[in-house]
């Protein structure tokens, strides 16, 4: 009697064990697609920060040139014209830049800049995330297999 019991026992760990290795199974699926999905949204968000980086890149260097080449010749008290010095030049440059990015016309395409770069960094965690939970379902799994293969033999 206690060898059908012993019998009894083993099946039904065994069978347990089976039905722990179908969910491990499923799950280990449902995280490859969650993997999928979200190394195809990191890399669309990092194109997008890239585009998004570049746009802004090119809008400063266009506001560059023309702060640059703006005529900041200023009445000296002769009646003369004086032009300012290259260093005064870019002290004026600098700080323009700065009121420009805060709320002038650069500040948009910063503004989008920075949002895509934070978007970028949010799709790379949510990555690592989906990374970790797989690399924890595959080895779920496979201890799972060498379980399982160890009862069989």
């Amino acid at each position: 009697m206690s060898n059908t019991n012993g019998k009894s026992a083993v099946s039904s760990a065994l069978a347990a064990l089976i039905e722990t290795a179908i969910s491990i199974r499923e799950a280990l699926g449902g995280t490859v697609t969650q993997l999928e999905l979200a190394i195809e949204n990191e890399a669309a968000k990092r194109r997008t920060a890239k585009e998004v980086r570049e746009a802004y890149e090119a809008d400063l260097a266009e506001w560059e040139a023309e702060a640059w080449n703006r005529d900041r010749s200023v009445v000296n008290g002769d009646g003369k014209p004086k032009s300012p010095t290259v260093d005064q030049i870019k002290t004026l440059v600098a700080s323009e830049r700065v009121a420009a990015q805060r709320t002038g016309p650069l500040a948009k395409s910063l503004a989008m800049s920075n949002a895509a770069a934070y978007d970028h960094e949010d799709a790379k965690a949510a990555l690592e995330q989906c990374a970790k939970r797989f690399r924890a379902t595959e080895a779920a799994s496979d201890l799972t297999a060498a379980i399982l293969n160890a009862a069989a033999k």
